[in-house]
């Protein structure tokens, strides 16, 4: 009998973490609200793709200009083909991003950069029956005289707060990469704020039993919770998480209706139906990402005058 291979990423597991019930109306039925995606995420997609292309010239040798300059053009190019953002938000991101690379100019040459958006798939257990793997993508690899692989993870932030290390995202990349530090490269969006208080890399530490720790929690939550939801095919609400950060989960009108068919009803008549979530994605490149969304639009665009076509026919 072969095994039973789990692979998650991060936004997986913590959906999975946060509520049973809500991951499995995403990621088992792959259901979800029209028009649910975010212009945060939209605008955060922008600044991974600036920072993918700039440090890939980097680290081919570029010049700065040159660097700076490229990343620049991908955002807006990026922006237009792949995003519904208007031209003000799309601005935005590519003058804060022009400071960001000026802020950090002599830094960035100061390290090595190993590796820019790095995927990985790592295993993490195996018994007779099952395999675990955690799979996604490291925004940057560096190393200098003193750091030897450590990762680095690009946030864009509207706002200043203290990052703590309890993120799953961060512990699942030095787990991989063998480190025991991490730099969370904060990249502000604030208009009122100076450089140096927007733009911030602070260096988190996992010691080797910290992580360890951590990768049999992942092991147990996935052997024993995951696994039985399957099998039962039963998915547990954790009502807790309907109201978080002040932003109702999308989900909360199927939780809230009395009864089986209350809630089918609700299924079929206020949600739509989305595309299955592939952890593969989780490994592209941000660039591939515009490049696969841009053959999306266009092969839709194309249908669309197709049928507009045929009508006037």
């Amino acid at each position: 009998m072969p095994k039973v291979n789990i692979v998650f990423d991060m936004t997986k597991y913590d959906l999975f973490q946060l509520c049973e019930a809500r991951f499995n109306y995403r990621h088992n039925l792959n259901i979800g609200l029209a028009g649910a995606k975010s212009e945060r995420l939209d605008r955060g997609q922008l600044v991974h793709i600036g920072c993918e292309v700039y440090f890939q010239a980097l680290k081919d040798h570029h010049p700065y200009d040159s660097a700076s300059k490229m990343a620049l053009s991908r955002i807006r190019e990026a922006g237009v083909i792949s995003t519904d953002l208007d031209n003000d938000v799309i601005n935005r991101v590519i003058d804060v991003m022009e400071e960001y690379f000026d802020y950090w100019r002599i830094a960035d040459q100061g390290y090595e950069i190993v590796a820019v958006e790095q995927p990985f798939l790592k295993d993490i257990y195996e018994d007779d029956n099952v395999r675990i793997f955690l799979a996604g993508k490291i925004d940057l690899v560096t190393s200098d005289n003193q750091y030897t692989n450590m990762p680095t993870d690009h946030k864009s932030v509207d706002r200043n707060y203290e990052q703590g290390r309890m993120v799953n995202q961060f512990k699942c990349y030095c787990l991989v990469t063998g480190s025991n530090y991490l730099v969370v490269d904060k990249i502000g969006m604030q208009k009122t704020l100076k450089p140096h208080e927007k733009f911030t890399r602070k260096k988190l530490t996992y010691d080797p039993l910290y992580l360890e720790e951590w990768r049999q929690n992942v092991i147990k939550v996935l052997l024993n919770r995951y696994l039985h939801c399957v099998a039962e095919n039963s998915w547990a609400m954790n009502e807790t998480s309907c109201d978080k950060y002040n932003r109702q989960c999308e989900y909360y009108g199927i939780c809230d209706s009395s009864g089986l068919p209350a809630k089918n009803y609700k299924i079929n008549s206020e949600y739509i139906q989305m595309e299955p979530w592939d952890v593969t994605k989780a490994m592209m490149k941000s660039t591939d990402k515009v490049e696969e969304e841009k053959r999306k639009r266009e092969a839709a665009n194309a249908e669309t005058e197709s049928h507009t076509q045929t009508k006037e026919t």
